[in-house]
């Protein structure tokens, strides 16, 4: 199988040049058609685990609902023996770091050496209540028996890759139909005050509040998959909101996905499979931001918690949808992957930026040294994330034009596309790339494949204006400028799946 730079620098170098695959794929073994296969695996460790996406360290001694990695694998094979495959795989885990990719690659190369690699969609639902993936030592614990990260990796490997073979091995010729609905389950997250500055979750009854900074997306875009004895077997659900309502608790939690996956179960097939692809999201949330008095009376009365709401409104729009295009179901004319390395280029820091964040490092890293084991926890991932800044202003002397090597992935299905990035994006980037897709209907997948370093959002240019978590150097590895390319060349991947006639 061919290998990358992507992969030959070990996916951590800043050596990326832009390519792209197209059907590069393995020898077809069935007659022409479209073959689909579905699968599913249990990610949920004995706990306690250190919980992912939190700058303080929280350890869960609880399991809440259970954290799955859902796959839907399919392959296309035309008149003339060609083919080309793509395989989905959502994990109910935060995001997708480089350490476990990394992992991940070399597992899936080692027990599937006939399959390329990058035809793999490996993305998060972004739950904050599944155990971390990064490299062990990120978190300060304190304690002995928290499970390490990277024994956490292996147990998620040593399900996911038979998970990813099942489905594959199950395909059988297949259909698939798709539609767009909507459901009100993300909110900007960003509130705007007099004197211009924005906050994450910034209070909307203080009297200088003035705006939600940004557009929200309310679209819940489904596909739908069909086997050769006509059996729904699997859907992709697609929000653009992360699933962190239940954030915080001291448990793993899949959060609104759980319900979200039983209520279409118990519907549409016990054995149905459910992937979750979190869209363009960086400024969302699950999270009333005003009218919360209201909403939490609306739920109370339907006796339902938050995450049972937000489940109520997803699976009504899959309902909707089904009712529409369940008789629309067909063999898709196109199916095709492309998959892209890039540079974007990286958000430079200021010197004032510099001086702010290198007061911060040496701040908390005296609380780490004055403290006992165990009582740092929050200040010892803290004053990592203020160091990336100063180690980046150090790069930046030596190399004033930076740049972040990243992967696309964009996916033809029929008339629909779907788009994948590594990061948190901001909605705006999202709708532009939904404005201007050539597809009849366009997906945009988020937290796909793995990270290199830290800074996961990419925020618009009036979040940066505004400044605040998730619009802050420490927050972004790429800026608005990058966000724009991302978006061009992604548009550029898509038209190239949708050429004018």
């Amino acid at each position: 199988m061919k290998r990358s730079l992507f992969f030959m620098t070990g996916l951590l170098g800043f050596l990326f040049l832009p390519m792209a695959v197209g059907e590069e794929t393995s020898p077809a073994t069935q007659a022409p058609g479209f073959y689909v296969g579905a699968a599913s695996c249990d990610l949920t460790p004995k706990p306690p685990v250190v919980l992912s996406g939190h700058l303080a360290t929280l350890i869960a001694d609880k399991v809440a609902t259970p954290l799955t990695a859902n796959v839907i694998a399919m392959e296309s094979i035309a008149e003339d023996g060609t083919n080309d495959y793509a395989i989905f795989v959502t994990m109910d885990t935060c995001s997708i770091r480089i350490d476990f990719y990394k992992a991940f690659c070399q597992a899936f190369e080692k027990a599937c050496p006939q399959w390329d690699v990058r035809k793999v969609i490996l993305n998060a639902t972004h739950t904050h209540n599944a155990p971390d993936i990064r490299a062990d030592g990120y978190y300060s614990i304190g304690r002995d028996d928290v499970m390490k990260s990277s024994v956490y990796t292996q147990f998620c490997l040593d399900r996911m890759i038979p998970a990813i073979q099942k489905a594959w091995e199950s395909r059988t010729p297949g259909k698939y139909a798709y539609g767009l609905d909507f459901a009100v389950v993300a909110y900007n997250r960003r509130s705007v005050f007099a004197d211009g500055h924005a906050e994450m979750y910034g209070k909307t009854n203080n009297p200088n509040f003035r705006a939600i900074e940004g557009m929200e997306d309310h679209d819940v875009g489904t596909l739908f998959f069909w086997n050769d004895q006509d059996k729904l077997i699997a859907m992709m659900v697609n929000v653009a909101c992360p699933s962190q309502e239940n954030e915080g608790r001291l448990e793993m939690d899949a959060d609104y996905w759980a319900p979200t996956r039983k209520m279409l179960q118990k519907k549409y097939g016990e054995d149905l499979v459910v992937l979750g692809l979190c869209g363009a999201a960086g400024d969302m949330s699950p999270h009333t931001q005003y009218r919360r008095g209201a909403e939490d009376r609306m739920s109370s009365m339907r006796k339902r918690t938050r995450v049972e709401e937000m489940a109520r409104r997803i699976v009504g729009a899959v309902d909707a949808t089904w009712e529409v295009v369940a008789g629309t179901r067909e063999v898709p004319a196109v199916m095709k992957n492309l998959y892209a390395e890039i540079e974007l280029p990286q958000r430079k820091i200021t010197e004032q930026e510099y001086k702010s964040a290198l007061a911060e490092a040496l701040r908390l890293e005296k609380i780490v040294a004055d403290a006992k084991p165990g009582e740092q926890t929050g200040a010892f991932s803290q004053a990592k994330w203020y160091r990336r800044v100063t180690d980046r202003w150090d790069q930046q002397q030596e190399n004033p034009n930076q740049v972040y090597p990243t992967c696309i992935r964009v996916v033809r299905i029929g008339d629909t596309v779907l788009c994948s990035n590594q990061f948190e994006l901001f909605t705006d980037f999202g709708v532009q790339i939904k404005a201007r897709s050539p597809a009849r209907q366009t997906f945009i997948v988020q937290l796909s494949n793995g990270l290199v370093g830290a800074g996961t959002y990419v925020p618009s240019k009036r979040a940066v204006k505004g400044g605040g978590y998730s619009a802050i150097p420490q927050s972004n590895m790429v800026g608005p400028e990058g966000g724009q390319v991302l978006v061009e060349k992604t548009l550029e991947m898509a038209n190239q799946l949708f050429p004018k006639k």
